[in-house]
């Protein structure tokens, strides 16, 4: 199963509408079974993904899972859905600033660290140019 009919050549994979894919530099993936077969038997086992679970202490010193390994997974991909909605709003909040600072390097689009350096520096000229103009009163009317 799953052997290359000759040097580097694989048999014929159908489309699933019956029509042998083109043959072109690029040669076609065997099908999953196929190609799990040729890689466990060139490399060994396959590697396979880590249960997901907390683990409790048994009484002989091991430990074993407890819980649900969906309701875990389930957690985990909502954790992992919050944290990447978080660099979204962390990314646009940059963005945003990145608009506000003139003195951002225009080559180039700056890093975060960038940003802050430049938005602190423009922090300290307005603050002096309050300082050298006797500031904004408060409750004045200019």
């Amino acid at each position: 199963m799953g052997e290359p009919s000759r040097a580097g050549e694989w048999p014929e994979v159908l489309e699933p509408s019956g029509v042998p894919e083109p043959s072109g530099p690029l040669q076609p993936t065997p099908p999953p079974e196929m190609l799990e077969g040729l890689l466990s038997q060139r490399f060994g086992p396959l590697p396979r993904p880590a249960t997901i679970a907390r683990l409790r202490r048994s009484p002989e010193g091991g430990y074993e899972p407890t819980g649900d390994p969906a309701e875990v997974l389930q957690r985990r991909q909502a954790a992992n859905a919050k944290e990447r909605e978080r660099i979204r709003n962390l990314n646009s909040g940059f963005s945003q600033l990145r608009t506000l600072v003139p003195l951002m390097p225009r080559d180039r689009r700056p890093s975060k660290a960038d940003t802050l350096r430049a938005a602190a520096q423009y922090i300290r000229l307005l603050w002096g140019v309050l300082q050298d103009t006797g500031g904004c009163q408060v409750g004045s009317q200019n």
